[in-house]
């Protein structure tokens, strides 16, 4: 299993002006249903089959959570419904056996989730490896009203010195999670910091501590039920000038979701949890933060960010990037952004793509922070759509 490393530094540059092109190669993708992930696609023209696939997700279900506190008499019989992305990808409760399990399990626990409100309970579950382990949650609506988009922030751990999520953001939308009807159960497959996993696996049903600390969403309407087919680019939509995270085409193509991919996931993460990412009425470039070790090669992940009210495709640059002393990790790298391959970049979209950084400057890309960062973009050109 590949390592995947998390640098909390934000670097930002705004887009100069040509033509170029940088084959990178991809990195593995992690599933979290039976269906196989793909991989992130690097910047350039090119780019090769990921070099393994991860298998089904775990089948053994036991459901540990305060849930036992939430038993009430209702008279509508709860129902799981997957995800809107599973359904697309042609995953239901008779041909997925985890699903079909979480299935059993809601049918054995009837009066699971508080009345007339929104609960959400840990399965006890798992799927993944570390670094990008994740666990397994359901979602459970006990109202009359049924709900899409949806946003809320949770806390879940051991106790209130061990949390597992500390009043972390989550976003459903309704393009990738669907719609929340009344009285249904949806799982939700949560990514956990590499540094809370033991805690996670060794969480018993006696020391949970979980809170719905915000919530929020859009009423849906009744009528509005069907799932939309359009997985090309499986962009995370929100409200207003809100940052958009979008998979790129060709991971997308390859039926990767953020629900089945926890390094798509881990990126729409870090966009929505840096909303002022990015210069207005211009097109940034910035390290995510994020890398991973592979074969022995560094793949750093970068932001393309489209904070203007074109849309984008074929965007072409050379990339400068190095330390204020005159130390470049890159000088004058030509990047292509192919339309083919990463899909057009939409008004306040963020794409991600990957960078090899070449062996001899992995310590002088590690030195760099902020403080000391120097980086630019030369003969920046796009096509309009």
């Amino acid at each position: 299993m590949k390592k995947l490393g998390f640098l909390l530094v934000f670097v930002v540059v705004l887009a100069g002006c040509d033509v170029g092109q940088l084959a990178e190669k991809i990195t593995e993708g992690i599933t979290s249903t039976s269906e196989s992930a793909g991989s992130i696609v690097s910047s350039g023209e090119e780019s090769s089959e990921p070099e393994s696939s991860i298998g089904e997700k775990e089948t053994s279900i036991s459901i540990q959570s305060s849930s036992e506190e939430m038993k009430e008499t209702v008279s509508d019989e709860l129902k799981l419904v997957p995800q809107a992305d599973e359904i697309k990808n042609g995953l239901t409760i008779e041909t997925d056996a985890t699903l079909a399990l979480l299935d059993d399990y809601v049918k054995q626990n009837p009066d699971m989730g508080y009345e007339d409100d929104v609960t959400v309970i840990y399965t006890g579950e798992t799927f993944g490896e570390s670094p990008n382990l994740a666990g397994i949650f359901f979602i459970i609506n006990r109202t009359d009203t049924a709900m899409k988009n949806i946003r809320f922030t949770y806390t879940f751990g051991k106790s209130e010195n061990e949390l597992v999520f500390d009043e972390h953001a989550f976003k459903l939308t309704e393009e990738s999670f669907g719609i929340l009807e009344p009285n249904a159960v949806m799982p939700m497959y949560l990514v956990v910091d590499s540094t809370k996993e033991d805690l996670l696996k060794n969480m018993e049903s006696t020391q949970v501590v979980e809170e719905i600390n915000s919530f929020d969403y859009e009423e849906a309407n009744k009528s509005e039920t069907s799932i939309s087919s359009d997985t090309s680019t499986e962009q995370k939509q929100t409200e207003g000038a809100d940052l958009s995270f979008v998979i790129p085409k060709e991971n997308a193509d390859k039926g990767q979701t953020l629900d089945n991919n926890p390094l798509m996931a881990q990126f729409e993460q870090l966009v929505s949890e840096n909303p002022d990412m990015g210069f207005d009425n211009d097109v940034t470039v910035m390290y995510s933060g994020v890398y991973d070790e592979v074969d022995g090669n560094t793949l750093a992940y970068f932001f393309v960010i489209n904070k203007t009210e074109l849309t984008l495709k074929n965007i072409h640059y050379k990339l400068n990037y190095g330390n204020k002393d005159g130390e470049m990790v890159w000088d004058q790298n030509e990047s292509l952004v192919a339309e083919e391959i990463f899909g057009p970049l939409e008004p306040n979209a963020v794409l991600p793509l990957t960078m090899t950084v070449p062996k001899d400057k992995v310590d002088l890309f590690f030195s760099i922070t902020n403080e000391n960062l120097s980086i630019w973009l030369d003969d920046f050109t796009y096509e309009e759509l």
